[in-house]
């Protein structure tokens, strides 16, 4: 229930923000949620036209808000390029994590295309085909989520 709430927030939010910023209107987003007994582990890959985010969360009704849990968050981004060069990046990062995050989740990387080599001179996202995936483990059961986004940018630098 937790997990289908932190889904509805996080929709909330960006369509009240999207009357207010320009960059974030019909800008994608993806959620995987795996379920173990009242264990949900939740990865998103969200982006923006110049950043984005793809993180993790663990909740549990059973667990008190307070109690901490070990998440490993990997991301792996490729993009092919109009000329048919891929360039791969990946990341992971581990830590203890809250449970019953507010806001949706909240442990991984904030995006931003220039950090992975993927910018425009302006900050932007560079054309192509981008595959993006958010893995997300809960390191004490071993469950774990996993996020897909394929997104094309079109648009010249």
């Amino acid at each position: 229930m937790r997990a289908l709430l932190v889904v509805l927030v996080l929709g909330v939010a960006a369509t009240a923000n999207a009357g207010q910023r320009s960059d974030v209107i019909d800008q994608p987003a993806a959620f995987g949620i795996a379920e173990r007994g009242s264990l949900k582990v939740v990865s998103v890959v969200r982006v923006e036209r110049r950043g984005g985010e793809m993180k993790g969360v663990w909740l549990d009704d059973d667990a008190r808000c307070l109690d901490r849990r070990t998440l490993r968050v990997s991301l792996q981004i490729d993009l092919v390029s109009p000329a048919g060069k891929t360039t791969r990046v990946r990341r992971s990062r581990q830590g203890t994590v809250d449970n019953c995050a507010e806001g949706g989740p909240n442990f991984g990387y904030d995006l931003t295309p220039k950090a992975y080599g993927m910018a425009c001179a302006n900050g932007n996202w560079k054309p192509g085909r981008y595959a993006m995936t958010t893995k997300t483990t809960h390191i004490r059961s071993g469950v774990s989520a996993q996020a897909s986004l394929y997104h094309q940018v079109t648009r010249r630098c």
